[in-house]
């Protein structure tokens, strides 16, 4: 793509030629790194990050296989500063032209890395070949792949999630891309965020846990990353890409024998129940355990009956002996009470009958049950309390740890609770730390322009980014569990 033209040798061209109904040109690189392209707008999107400030990167835009096409800016985009251009998405416009016709397109230059997903039939809950390519300022890759939808919450919306895996070979064997922003990965998850219009929650949640949990531990914090994404030359709009969980790798982490002896169980309404085999949940209608990985078949669910008697255990003081029993031998205090916290203090009102781990380790003959969380959208306040539109700050239900510091298991749960409680305080679940996060996504999301172009989209209106929501909840929410677990220390 040539530097700007003289207006006057524009006319010129355009006079010599006839407008073409159809786009000359609809891939577009920057240094061999592919664009995104919406046909609908004729609008290619080139990503050059948010720390270029107000001064222009360099840029290498070509057109590869446009053959006896040439292309100029129209529009002098070193006019503006960068970080202007970014955050208000202005459109450049290119012109295009061969020796019997010229076109127009625009380029506009986002902040954020652009995945480029196009695939050879309509894209379902079944594998669907892909061909991807992503492209950000510290690099890019093409790849193969394939590619399917995903969630529940999504299933109903427009704007649909995705996992891509990458394949290689004639019998689409797994493959490894280096993936810009998450690095070496053999697939990735890019969620719509439809059930969050801050596109906040999901990242903040997985922020948070980093914070509390150690990164190598089984079903730890994943990372992720904003992006926009172009399906089949349709602009899709911001996705948080996140890399999946994958069961083997996770439980390797715990000792490569880990597979053959634990079990892995996910807690699900029976709703959106897939393939999977499942048991009940005894203590809410409904939901369900899913198994994820059991080492032998015939017996998925054998891991699980110690927690199941567990929880149902009938109340009362007669019963509480054999509970408390059950709890010292088979729960990891630690585990559990770090999990309750971490749910409380991001109002996470679909992270314990839905979208929990319970993991079963076998370790010196017996099994211990260890948790995580998964898909945590539905957090940081979005939980109303009832008709009212005001904040839910009450506890949410965990029956087995309720009981356990009803009954102060061991006689250390209350004590447990209460200490790591006030070190989550001090380090995690405060005021600032949240407000300097959200402060950093609301920067990824303007600054970049990603965030306006996604609700104009799928909202019809250009929105800017806002999570004044949820630091509001959390300075509200916070004071209100140091009071609620404050008594459990008396």
């Amino acid at each position: 793509v040539a530097p700007v033209m003289e207006i006057e040798e524009i006319w010129a061209i355009e006079d010599a030629r006839v407008e073409s109904d159809a786009p000359l040109v609809t891939v577009l690189e920057n240094h061999g790194m592919r664009l995104g392209y919406d046909e609908a707008e004729n609008t290619f999107y080139c990503p050059i990050g948010l720390e270029t400030g107000d001064e222009w990167p360099q840029l290498h835009l070509t057109a590869p296989g446009a053959k006896g096409v040439q292309l100029v800016f129209v529009d002098d985009y070193s006019y503006d500063w960068c970080s202007d251009a970014l955050r208000d998405g202005y459109p450049y416009q290119i012109l295009t032209y061969t020796d019997t016709e010229f076109a127009y397109a625009q380029i506009v230059f986002t902040g954020l890395p652009v995945i480029v997903m196009e695939t050879e039939a309509a894209v379902s809950y079944e594998d669907t070949a892909a061909q991807v390519t992503m492209a950000s300022p510290e690099g890019g890759v093409a790849a193969r792949a394939m590619t399917h939808l995903r969630g529940a919450g999504s299933a109903f919306s427009e704007k649909k999630s995705y996992k891509i895996d990458f394949v290689h070979g004639q019998k689409n064997a797994g493959a490894i891309a280096d993936v810009p922003g998450l690095g070496q990965a053999d697939d990735i998850i890019l969620l719509a965020g439809v059930m969050d219009s801050s596109l906040m929650r999901d990242r903040l949640s997985w922020d948070v846990y980093a914070m509390i949990a150690g990164e190598n531990e089984p079903y730890g914090p994943r990372r992720t990353q904003y992006v926009e994404l172009f399906v089949n030359d349709r602009y899709a709009g911001v996705y948080i890409m996140m890399e999946p969980v994958d069961d083997g790798e996770e439980l390797q982490k715990r000792g490569a024998n880990a597979p053959a002896t634990d079990s892995v169980y996910r807690t699900a309404q029976l709703e959106y129940a897939g393939e999977r085999a499942y048991v009940e949940n005894p203590m809410r209608e409904g939901s369900i355990y899913e198994i994820y990985h059991a080492p032998a078949s015939g017996h998925e669910f054998d891991a699980l009956a110690p927690y199941l008697a567990l929880e149902q255990l009938p109340d009362g003081e007669e019963y509480d002996a054999e509970f408390e029993r059950l709890v010292m031998e088979h729960i990891d205090l630690e585990s559990i009470l770090r999990y309750y916290l971490f749910v409380q203090g991001g109002g996470m009102s679909d992270n314990v009958f839905n979208n929990m781990y319970v993991l079963a380790h076998r370790e010196n003959g017996r099994t211990v049950y260890r948790f995580a969380p998964w898909d945590m959208d539905l957090t940081w306040g979005r939980y109303k309390n009832g008709d009212s539109g005001d904040f839910y700050h009450d506890l949410f239900s965990f029956n087995v740890v309720e009981r356990m510091l009803e009954i102060d298991a061991g006689g250390v749960t209350r004590a447990m609770l209460t200490q790591m409680w006030a070190d989550m305080r001090e380090t995690v679940f405060n005021e600032e730390n949240i407000q300097r996060l959200v402060d950093g996504y609301v920067n990824e999301l303007d600054a970049s322009g990603a965030y306006m172009r996604d609700a104009l989209r799928w909202r019809g209106e250009a929105y800017l980014a806002d999570g004044y929501e949820i630091t509001t909840f959390a300075a509200e929410h916070f004071p209100i569990l140091d009071d609620t677990f404050a008594g459990f220390a008396q």
